[in-house]
């Protein structure tokens, strides 16, 4: 079943205490104001990134909105709603670490008819919700105008986005890194645990082998165009899938390309599959009740005397109940 066409996101706010975190452009502050559209009581937004003198006398008012928080100010004595670049523990407040569209919200935004052009535009555009109503040219400039304001190591945010799905230790990449820039190991480290945390990367470990080299994924898969003429539509299409997956535990293995040990189930990313290639490499698979095939669009039954195997295309995966 396709979803409706209605711009809204799946997460929904609510009257009360909450915490808004994520990475920049996923639409935090989209998400707030249109909680506003159908608030009936009084408001005040305040910026902490605005320079000008800010008036904090909240009385009358029935929500307050602090964006950018920094702790500078204390916290209202009325229902706050609380936007951040990173995770905050507030005691009474509800935690909301928001994602940027995935591919159902991507295509209720989208005006496209057709559920293959518009993963085509996903593809191409990635997933913040303001590229979708920008003119084709913007969007790419607005990519780079994004790189451009994170608060990060350029080379280290420049190499992690460009290298998503991709094998390595952190030790690798700090090697590689050193040798393009003067960077110090505890910086660099430093970074990438500020990546990871604010969720602007993740790591995904390889099942019982914490030592083994390690996959890393970007919030917005689309970086990786604006970053380096290598192209590399398996990769691209795996960080889809993983941030589509929605999982508190996932690895990988040699032999798939995550694994969810919780319900015994593999997950192979594989666009363009064709039966004998498929056959081939579940031979080498072992410890799974079920397989899922993700691909671009191609569909077919495959039998295994092992485990179930099913061979899907992504937006039938993703919109499957």
């Amino acid at each position: 079943m396709l979803p409706k066409k209605v711009h809204d996101r799946k997460t929904k706010l609510s009257f009360e205490n909450t915490v808004i975190s994520g990475p920049k452009a996923v639409g935090k502050t989209f998400l707030v104001f249109n909680f506003l559209e159908n608030f009936n009581g009084k408001y005040k937004y305040v910026d902490f990134k605005d320079y000008r003198e800010k008036n904090l006398d909240f009385d009358g008012y029935d929500l307050i909105i602090y964006d950018n928080f920094d702790f500078s100010a204390e916290i209202p004595p009325v229902t706050t709603f609380i936007i951040s670049d990173k995770p905050l523990k507030i005691e009474n407040f509800k935690q909301i670490n928001l994602k940027a569209l995935d591919f159902e919200e991507f295509f209720s935004f989208d005006n496209s008819q057709s559920i293959t052009h518009s993963f085509d535009k996903f593809l191409k555009t990635g997933n913040f919700p303001r590229s979708l109503f920008l003119d084709d040219y913007f969007k790419e400039e607005y990519l780079k105008e994004q790189f451009e304001l994170m608060p990060f190591n350029k080379e280290i945010l420049k190499f992690y986005f460009a290298h998503i799905g991709e094998k390595f230790t952190l030790y690798q990449i700090y090697q590689i890194l050193k040798k393009r820039i003067k960077i110090s190991k505890d910086s660099f480290y430093k970074t990438t645990n500020e990546l990871i945390e604010k969720k602007v990367i993740y790591e995904v470990n390889k099942f019982n082998s914490p030592k083994s080299p390690k996959k890393f994924y970007s919030y917005n898969f689309a970086f990786k165009n604006i970053l380096t003429t290598r192209k590399n539509i398996l990769l691209t299409f795996e960080n889809i899938v993983f941030l589509e997956l929605n999982e508190e535990e996932i690895y990988y293995k040699d032999t798939l390309s995550f694994y969810l040990p919780q319900k015994e189930l593999g997950i192979m990313v594989m666009p363009f599959a064709n039966e004998e290639v498929l056959e081939e490499k579940l031979k080498k698979v072992k410890d799974v009740k079920k397989i899922q095939v993700i691909t671009i669009s191609n569909e077919f039954e495959i039998k295994n005397k092992n485990f179930e195997v099913e061979v899907i295309p992504f937006w039938q995966w993703r919109f499957a109940e």
